[in-house]
């Protein structure tokens, strides 16, 4: 999993478009499904309810985008979530139209089962902000990047990632090989992969909402390049 000295014209294959798969409760996604961590996104039409259960050995933290669930009795509005333990059958009704995401990765035994929770770590950027859905083994990240700015380029030498666009257009910057690099416009419904090595950064072309899923995110697992607020992102043109 881990790759460095990344050949840049291999990296098409980390910009996907996940299939959306019509049921008969609403759509269904498969954003990412690696050995570390798997993120899928469920879109419920009112009234609809499906049976979720985690992995064996893995739990998962259900996290409400947009509109309104009952999760095992427990109702969750926007920026809401609930983690499942391994080997339990959680249910989730639409209470209306619902986009939800679900993260799922390694059991935890810090873990709150079936407790309401919210975001925690919010971080105002100058670009946005950050907040935590999910610090562990496994970690899930809500980002919203503002039109017309960027983050800073940086890289990561542990930390895997996948981002997937819920919402506007982002401007994936991405430098590899002999410091080459190419860029890449991410709509709505697209996702990216960002193994260990490969420098990355992120503009809004349009207001944005990342889901970001990865396995354990450290502060000094983070290598600045170049300083976005210092230097404006190539490429960022409205």
């Amino acid at each position: 999993m881990h790759q460095y000295g990344i050949d840049i014209n291999t990296l098409d294959k980390f910009i996907t478009k996940p299939e959306e798969k019509k049921k008969d409760w609403g759509f269904y996604s498969l954003v990412a499904d690696v050995l570390e961590f798997r993120l899928e996104v469920f879109v419920l039409l009112k009234g609809r309810e499906i049976e979720f259960s985690p992995k064996s050995e893995w739990e998962a933290t259900i996290f409400v985008e947009e509109g309104n669930v009952e999760v095992e009795k427990q109702n969750l509005i926007v920026q809401e979530l609930i983690t499942v333990p391994s080997g339990a059958n959680a249910k989730i009704l639409a209470k209306e139209n619902s986009a939800v995401y679900v993260f799922s990765g390694p059991a935890d035994e810090s873990s709150r089962y079936f407790e309401k929770q919210k975001p925690f770590d919010f971080r105002d950027k100058y670009w946005g902000n950050i907040q935590t859905i999910v610090s562990k083994d496994y970690a899930a990240k809500r980002i919203f990047v503002r039109k017309g700015d960027c983050a800073s380029l940086e890289y990561h030498c542990r930390k895997i990632e996948s981002y997937f666009i819920h919402s506007g257009k982002l401007l994936l910057r991405l430098r590899a090989g002999r410091g080459e690099e190419r860029f890449f416009t991410l709509e709505k419904g697209q996702a990216s992969f960002t193994p260990p090595g490969l420098m990355h950064q992120r503009g809004g072309l349009e207001d944005t909402v990342i889901i970001e899923i990865s396995t354990r995110d450290e502060d000094s697992d983070s290598f600045l390049v170049e300083d976005g607020q210092k230097q404006k992102m190539p490429n960022l043109s409205l």
